[in-house]
């Protein structure tokens, strides 16, 4: 199981194609980001010729090596040509003392020199773990730059960790809007509800007010009893239309029957309201779930037969649930006009409700994926771990 959940889709040639889901973040940070890329770009353009270039591109382990290589070896040289030009000159009295101090001189000498190098191929190191820093500490816009030092392995390293946290930007640029939008849809939501109670369940409700006061005042028990069947008839009306609102936030059947139960139940609802035939093909999961990811399949076979009605002018969907293994699977097929993923998860708006099944299954270690060709229908499969008391 991928940690790192995702969409995958297939082209019309069936070819796996990876799509990232990502938000058009803000202007003034996109533009930031993008100068900075552009800054980065440019000092990795630093002008390398030659040998230098050649140098430059070694990775880091045999740059010390052969700076140590050619410290030693040098001074070694240097060491041996002095002390021996001192002992042929018979002017100068070379003594013991005199060939240690400069075998002292030249060993610290090349100590500096050796710290010099190591620090300067050091510095794409420290120019990292300084950005990195600035980033923990919530500067979240830092991107580690590209120094001319680094070598082609270290380059790629940075450019990779800079890739990562411009997804990761992206994403909570994503996060952001899809946490707006599910405040939005709640009070959407919310002001339907209201809306709803008060054009048909507060309106019943007053005219049943009015009937019973004109029942009671009704001295004739025949012309009495007709007004209360009315009454009654209006009663049952109100309470089904309560229930159908208890339906639409939390379907019963899913706590009472099981997942199963409770996507045939909807598929059965939606053929009577919609006239799109809905076939269920399930195996027995009852027990292999836990409550949240039995909620979590439903949203999502909830929010694929929507879309189905809404966009794909299908006159028939298929949803089949199975066990697998260690995992349950739901698919959800529509005869519908299909249309181009890609494209719509490029759309921040038409993307919405792809992203919002994604970000479902993700919560629990599951994975989504989506199937779409124009003209060929549209596939939607989701797998979710087992995690049940009855998992084997």
């Amino acid at each position: 199981m991928d940690p790192h959940p995702g969409v995958s889709v297939e082209t019309k040639s069936g070819t796996p194609v990876g799509v990232t889901l990502r938000a058009a973040p803000a202007d003034r940070r996109e533009s930031d980001r993008a100068g900075q890329r552009q800054r980065l770009e440019g000092r990795s353009r630093w002008p390398r010729k030659g040998i230098v270039s050649t140098l430059l591109r070694v990775p880091l382990f045999y740059k010390i090596l052969i700076a140590n290589t050619f410290l030693v070896v040098g001074g070694l040289i240097a060491s041996a040509a002095i002390t021996a030009s001192l002992m042929r000159s018979s002017e100068l009295g070379v003594t013991i003392d005199t060939i240690a101090l400069l075998a002292l001189a030249g060993a610290l000498l090349t100590v500096m020199i050796n710290a010099a190098i190591i620090k300067l191929a050091l510095k794409p190191l420290y120019m990292l773990e300084a950005a990195v820093a600035r980033i923990r500490e919530g500067e979240l816009d830092v991107r580690a730059p590209i120094s001319p030092l680094a070598d082609s392995e270290f380059e790629r390293l940075t450019r990779t960790i800079n890739a990562m946290l411009d997804g990761l930007a992206a994403t909570r640029e994503r996060l952001r809007y899809v946490a707006a939008r599910a405040l939005q849809a709640q009070e959407a939501e919310r002001k339907r509800i209201a809306r709803d109670l008060h054009d048909e369940t507060a309106q019943a409700l007053a005219a049943l007010l009015i009937r019973l006061r004109v029942a009671r005042g009704l001295s004739d028990p025949s012309a009495r009893e007709s007004v209360l069947e009315e009454v009654r008839t209006q009663v049952s009306e109100v309470l089904e239309g309560v229930r159908r609102f208890a339906r639409g936030l939390r379907p019963p059947a899913l706590d009472e029957l099981g997942l199963v139960a409770a996507v045939e139940s909807h598929a059965r609802s939606l053929a009577e309201t919609t006239g799109l035939e809905v076939e269920v093909d399930a195996d027995s999961v009852d027990g292999l779930l836990h409550p949240e990811a039995e909620l979590a399949i439903y949203r999502i076979i909830q929010e694929a037969l929507s879309n189905v009605v809404r966009h794909a002018e299908a006159t028939r969907a298929t949803v089949r649930i199975r066990h697998r293994a260690d995992r349950v699977t739901a698919t959800i097929t529509d005869n519908g006009k299909g249309f181009s993923v890609q494209e719509v998860l490029s759309d921040q708006q038409r993307g919405l409700g792809l992203f919002g099944m994604e970000e479902r299954a993700g919560l629990l270690a599951g994975r989504l994926w989506v199937r779409s060709t124009p003209g060929a229908g549209t596939t939607v499969e989701v797998a979710i771990p087992v995690t049940g008391t009855n998992a084997p």
